[in-house]
C-alpha cells in the first residue's frame, strides 16, 4: 500500500466512524505486504508494512474478553494472536522513524520516552514512541524505532493489563479501561513526552 493510499484509507476511518474491525485485514502472522517486525512483544499483535521513506502503515490488533462494561464498552486487550485466532483491528497505525530516550517505566503502564518536540509529527496526533530490538533500552538511553499515530476503527473500553478481572457491573473506567471511540486516539498508548522530569 502507498503512503497517499495508507493514509487516504487512515482519513476515511476516522472520518465516517463507521469502519468495523471485521472489515479489516485479519491476523495472518506477518505475511506479505505486512512483513515489518519490531523485534519484541509488539510483533504479537501488530502487522505493519515500511514504505520507501521508511514509514510505516498497519494495523493494531485486540481480543475482545466477551465482558461488556456498565456504560456498554465492549471489553477488548492485547494478546499474542498467534495464540489467539480471534483477533481483530483495534487501530490503524502510522509511524515515522526517528531516535527517542528512555526515561522510565511504572509498572502496568507503557515505558515513556523522551523525543524533540520537533519531531513531532504536524499536522497530525502521534502518541506512542516503539523501539526496535529484542532488550528493553536502559534509562536514558537513546534508540531508535517509530513514533506511531493510531486512530481506532472500533468502539471498546481498552484494558491493557487485567482486562480478565473486568466486571460488566463498572464503567470502562471503573475497570481501570480507557473508552476507545472510533477516530483519532491519543490516550490508550500516550507514552512521550518533550522534556524529561526534573532531576533526570
Amino acid at each position: 500500500m502507498s503512503k497517499p493510499s495508507a493514509l487516504i484509507l487512515t482519513a476515511a476511518l476516522a472520518l465516517s466512524g463507521t469502519a468495523h474491525a471485521a472489515d479489516l485485514y485479519p491476523w495472518r502472522h506477518h505475511e506479505a505486504p505486512f512483513t515489518f517486525v519490531f523485534g519484541n512483544d509488539f510483533d504479537s499483535h501488530q502487522q505493519t508494512r515500511q514504505a520507501r521513506d521508511g514509514s510505516l502503515f498497519g494495523f493494531l490488533y485486540v481480543r475482545f474478553t466477551g465482558v461488556t462494561t456498565k456504560d456498554r464498552y465492549g471489553v477488548a486487550t492485547h494478546v499474542d494472536c498467534a495464540m489467539q485466532p480471534d483477533c481483530t483491528v483495534g487501530w490503524t497505525i502510522n509511524g515515522k522513524p526517528l531516535n527517542a530516550t528512555f526515561l522510565y517505566q511504572t509498572m502496568d503502564d507503557h515505558p515513556v520516552f523522551l523525543l524533540s518536540r520537533a519531531d513531532i509529527t504536524q499536522p497530525g496526533s502521534p502518541s506512542h514512541f516503539h523501539w526496535l530490538g529484542a532488550v528493553m533500552p536502559m534509562p536514558r538511553q537513546t534508540v531508535s524505532g517509530y513514533l506511531l499515530q493510531l486512530t481506532a476503527v472500533d468502539r471498546f473500553c481498552f484494558i491493557h493489563h487485567g482486562a480478565e478481572a473486568a466486571s460488566s457491573t463498572r464503567s470502562c473506567r471503573d475497570n481501570g479501561g480507557v473508552q476507545v471511540d472510533p477516530g483519532t486516539d491519543i490516550a490508550t498508548h500516550l507514552n512521550v513526552v518533550a522534556s524529561a522530569p526534573p532531576g533526570m
